[in-house]
């Protein structure tokens, strides 16, 4: 699959009864595969601790970007990876799921978005609008902004 056509997993896969995870994981590993490269292979997304999506989830793993792509790169696949993240949490089942519940009640609007962004809702004018809305409007001072405070850190870390 070529890098213009490349998508992470939905928002809703799960791993270990935990949303967004894969798709984190699946960004996480991207983004590896882009420094190794030493090219932008992530087709629009973001990653880590300044997207929205992956900030809150990491918050809620008590973890940042950098230890999930050290275990990326060191754990043999996804699953290790979601057992080391959790287990360190120490977040329970419960904790999880009560996580995933608020998580889709409060983006609700943004999935909705992410769905018609990503082509996994009906197509109509509904869809076309929310995409409209998503990309034009909404996304390009997102990736100003990560842009901007991703190129700090960089020159943090020297």
């Amino acid at each position: 699959m070529g890098t213009e056509n490349w998508m992470p997993r939905s928002w809703n896969a799960e791993l270990m009864g935990c949303i967004w995870l894969p798709r984190m994981l699946d960004k996480g590993r991207q983004a590896l595969e882009s420094k190794r490269q030493g090219r932008n292979l992530m087709n629009s997304y973001l990653f880590g601790d300044f997207d929205y999506a992956d900030g809150k989830l990491l918050k809620f793993l008590r973890t940042n970007d950098g230890h999930v792509l050290d275990l990326l790169r060191g754990l043999e696949n996804d699953e290790a990876v979601a057992k080391t993240l959790i287990r360190e949490s120490g977040r329970s089942a419960d904790e999880i799921q009560a996580w995933g519940k608020r998580f889709r009640r409060f983006n609700a609007p943004f999935i909705a978005m992410w769905n018609a962004d990503e082509g996994r809702r009906e197509p109509g004018v509904g869809t076309s609008l929310l995409k409209l809305f998503y990309n034009g409007l909404m996304m390009p001072p997102v990736y100003l902004g990560f842009w901007i405070v991703e190129r700090l850190r960089q020159r943090k870390r020297g």
